[in-house]
């Protein structure tokens, strides 16, 4: 017959290895890139978690908002920010900043990031958001998927002559035209332009007018200069898309896929 105290001890014992276990695994996990629970502000700040690895990933604001930015976070979402490992956003989402204060997120688990969208940059946000989740190797294999698409859509882009096709462009759509090489002759927005602006950009004689889906307040510059306009997205059209399909995306609308 076992003493009370002999029971104890045993008792705290198996505690202590149990715990001791728990923590190994936890370290473990985290060490060897084991998916990280992370919660993004929007579709486009996930493209670039998933991009840096992560597979566990919520998002807040609904993809099929047309500026997701713009969203008013529910108490349902308080739940979700409270209890993740990281936090992902962009740092002009209001509801994000709204969302943190209300929650009182610790620092150290809010993650800004970059989302202009040249592809250079996005590469860049997504290896150093991998070292925050230690899913380096992760990033890598998808490094290697995107710089297949980029380089065949570069490819395309300088046998097109895009250098030869004068552009209008949206601000926010403007990294990753130049990037393309487009000859850009005048940036508006992101505010509406005044009648007086519209009419100064239309009288450069543009070949083509990139807009923005988000925010798109270029078509009376088109209709005035009668030229082609197209609208390209930053913020993916589904929660669960990834960097390639928006990139894709935009250079089918461009005629480059």
């Amino acid at each position: 017959m076992i003493d009370k105290r002999r029971m104890r001890y045993i008792i705290t014992a198996i505690l202590v290895v149990v715990l001791g276990l728990s923590l190994t695994l936890c370290t473990s996990a985290t060490e060897h890139g084991e998916p990280r629970e992370v919660v993004a502000s929007t579709s486009w700040t996930a493209a670039i978690a998933r991009a840096a690895g992560a597979t566990n990933i919520t998002v807040l604001a609904p993809a099929e908002l047309r500026h997701p930015p713009e969203y008013d976070f529910k108490a349902s979402d308080i739940a979700k920010i409270a209890d993740t490992a990281l936090l992902v956003w962009a740092g002009y989402e209001p509801f994000i900043q709204r969302l943190v204060t209300a929650t009182e997120v610790p620092e150290e688990r809010i993650i800004k990031v970059n989302t202009s969208n040249d592809p250079d940059n996005l590469i860049a946000q997504a290896r150093s958001l991998a070292e925050r989740l230690k899913t380096t190797d992760a990033q890598a294999e998808w490094e290697v998927r995107f710089e297949e698409l980029v380089a065949k859509i570069k490819s395309n882009a300088e046998a097109s002559s895009l250098s030869e096709t004068r552009v209008l462009v949206h601000y926010h759509q403007q990294p990753f035209v130049r990037w393309l090489g487009y000859e850009v002759i005048g940036v508006f927005g992101p505010d509406e332009p005044s009648p007086v602006k519209i009419a100064e950009l239309a009288s450069l004689n543009p070949d083509l007018v990139i807009d923005n889906y988000h925010t798109p307040i270029g078509q009376a510059i088109a209709d005035i200069a009668e030229c082609p306009r197209v609208e390209l997205r930053n913020f993916p059209a589904s929660e669960a898309d990834t960097l390639e399909v928006l990139l894709a995306g935009n250079a089918r609308e461009l005629g480059l896929l």
